[in-house]
């Protein structure tokens, strides 16, 4: 039994996409905040080699190193990924950040993520830089895109709009896909009759100027039931099983220097089972979802650089027993950006964008539109020491259903001595409506984009070491959000938001391994009511720790969520769903240079709080795999 996928909710069901937690005080546990940043840079053992750090994009549409990046921004790469051998990406990024997690039943159920107590409609997923959205719904199907297809996650908080225009309201998801350095193969076995299986490999030419690496997964399980017979007696108790296959491919090619191009593709192919409101009826739903994606970036001159990208993501969904039997979503984009670096301190960018969506299903005619926006963006250091460093961000988008939408981005750091910055920004963004949304309009209006305005202040450190710690306090407010008016069923832009919260993100070696922790506190509500806005939680910390220890490499990520509204699913009134601990652990040992074994024990306390109200706790489970790499 597994929650009813996006394509099957009634209109009146549908915008229970919020949730829930207030903070209690936020202000008075930022001293506590501000304590463990001391306690980080304290604890930090500076006697490891110097690391070099990360590089990242999606801060700022820039290359630049981790700590240079103004907004908070955190990094999952791969050697992680392998540390935590997770099933799928919600439970990867459940256990190794504090986002809100909701996901409905095992493999390929429908997953919802809120970053920054925004509604998940409003956290952007790109892949290699194209959108990954419906626009049925304004949402993403994380549960649909295989973990072992992907090489590193860039996770980037608050408003982005004004460099990637609408649902960058809580942030920005970025996923790369695989790059697979040798021939490697994997086999596993566990719990619930899971089985599941991986090759990938890659290869360059001689004078590394062309690569091209690929990559095979599949993963099965018998699976549980999603929903709970003992919270929902009209839930079917059987085994909810799933199966998902994935792909990718990617080809780099260096013409020459400072003249790159990148062509990526993602495909997957989910099938689930699920329980709808029919008892006794075998519900599946079958998923498949491409990406492509052509990144060529060009040196014009020796400051001026031009980047063109073009891509497509593509979902389609063929669902039997639904309200709408099949389905066909669509997103296009094709932009330029004109990047000019008059000194080593200094970048402007000029950009452009025109991005085209339609979705259509068994039910409902297909529906379009276009978006063409630009852009501007200026990155810079002054004073001595490069002491001051700024980011400003200013974009216009222009929908042909919702009209013009103009956002802005202002972030100014100070370096008051090495390793330390601290920051203020402000910035604003917008959620476009859904096609649902216009569907369920009043003809005769057009409706509005959400609009959000953040501010936020934060103070970081930076080792040599790699340590990093982040505090960061923040304040949103959103006006123009659309809601389900049960009077006249339609929906119009009523209703208000605001959110106060604090978050902590550090990263540091500990003894003999590395220890990284994110804590998020906050009070997303109702700016009218003052409810707190459903399946958010007050407070959320992910702490995890790796080491190697008599040649064993393991990991061990622990996990709270507070207790959060929901929506009781017998009388669908406002229940609240209890806090909840999880700990994952992770072993893995290099037998020889060619054979690693691994294994991961999920949920080892088998904690049965769900994160769905309604729907029953993953199970504690066990999952052993054999890999080869080949040198």
């Amino acid at each position: 039994m597994r929650c009813m996928p996006a394509g099957k909710l009634p209109c009146a069901l549908m915008r229970i996409d919020a949730s829930s937690m207030s903070c209690q005080s936020c202000g008075s546990r930022a001293l506590l905040a501000f304590a463990a940043l001391a306690c980080t840079t304290a604890v930090a053992n500076a006697q490891s080699a110097a690391e070099p750090p990360s590089l990242v994009i999606t801060a700022a549409r820039a290359e630049q190193a981790l700590p240079d990046a103004l907004p908070s921004t955190r990094v999952i790469d791969r050697a992680e990924i392998d540390a935590l051998q997770p099933a799928d990406l919600p439970g990867m990024l459940r256990a190794l950040t504090s986002i809100d997690v909701a996901q409905a039943g095992p493999l390929g159920s429908q997953t919802s993520l809120f970053l920054r107590g925004a509604d998940s409609r409003q956290v952007l997923v790109l892949i290699d830089g194209v959108p990954l959205v419906r626009a049925d719904f304004g949402t993403a199907s994380w549960q649909n895109l295989p973990v072992d297809q992907i090489e590193r996650v860039e996770i980037v908080r608050g408003n982005l709009s004004a460099l990637y225009g609408a649902q960058a309201v809580g942030g920005v998801v970025q996923i790369v896909t695989r790059r697979a350095p040798a021939v490697q193969a994997s086999a596993s076995l566990g719990s619930q009759g899971t089985v599941a299986a991986t090759l990938a490999g890659g290869a360059g030419s001689g004078d590394g100027d062309t690569r091209i690496s690929a990559s095979l997964s599949t993963r099965s399980t018998d699976g549980y039931s999603a929903r709970d017979a003992a919270v929902d007696p009209a839930a079917n108790p059987d085994r909810d099983a799933a199966r998902q296959q994935g792909a990718s491919a990617r080809l780099e090619q260096l013409w020459a220097p400072d003249q790159r191009t990148q062509f990526s593709a993602l495909a997957s192919r989910t099938r689930s089972a699920y329980d709808g409101f029919t008892p006794g009826l075998d519900d599946v739903l079958t998923t498949r979802t491409d990406a492509v994606g052509l990144n060529s970036r060009h040196a014009l001159a020796a400051a001026l650089a031009l980047t063109v990208d073009l891509g497509q993501t593509r979902e389609r969904f063929e669902d039997p027993t639904g309200f709408a039997t099949s389905g066909d979503n669509r997103v296009r984009l094709a932009g330029l950006q004109l990047a000019w670096l008059p000194s080593a301190a200094q970048e402007w960018q000029v950009g452009a964008e025109a991005k085209g969506e339609r979705f259509g299903d068994s039910n409902t005619p297909a529906r379009t539109r276009k978006t063409d926006s630009l852009r501007l963006g200026w990155l810079g250091r002054f004073g001595t020491g490069d002491a001051l460093q700024l980011q400003a961000n200013l974009r216009g988008d222009r929908s042909s259903d919702y009209g013009h939408a103009t956002t802005g981005l202002l972030a100014l750091a100070y370096v008051p001595a090495p390793g330390w910055k601290a920051s203020a920004q402000w910035s604003s963004g917008f959620s476009a409506p859904s096609f649902i949304d216009e569907l369920y309009a009043d003809p005769t209006t057009t409706l509005r984009p959400e609009r959000s305005r953040q501010g936020e202040l934060a103070l970081q450190w930076s080792g040599a070491d790699g340590g990093l710690a982040r505090i960061a306090v923040f304040a949103q407010r959103q006006q123009d959000r659309i809601s389900f008016d049960p009077v006249t069923f339609e929906t119009v832009n009523i209703a208000r938001a605001r959110n106060n919260g604090l978050e902590l993100i550090a990263q540091w070696p500990l003894g003999a391994g590395r220890l990284a922790a994110e804590a998020t506190l906050q009070d997303p509500r109702d700016a009218d009511t003052g409810q707190p806005l459903k399946r958010r939680a007050q407070q959320s910390l992910a702490l995890n720790y790796s080491a190697t220890l008599a040649g064993w490499q393991g990991m061990a990520a622990l996990r709270y969520t507070g207790r959060r509204l929901d929506t009781d699913p017998v009388t669908f009134g406002d229940a609240y769903n209890p806090a909840r601990t999880t700990l994952d652990l992770a072993v893995h040992r290099q037998l020889t240079p060619t054979w690693r074994v691994s294994a991961k024990l999920d949920n080892a306390g088998d904690t049965q709080a769900s994160e769905v109200l309604g729907y029953t706790a993953a199970p504690r489970s066990l999952l052993v795999t054999l890999q080869a790499t080949l040198p």
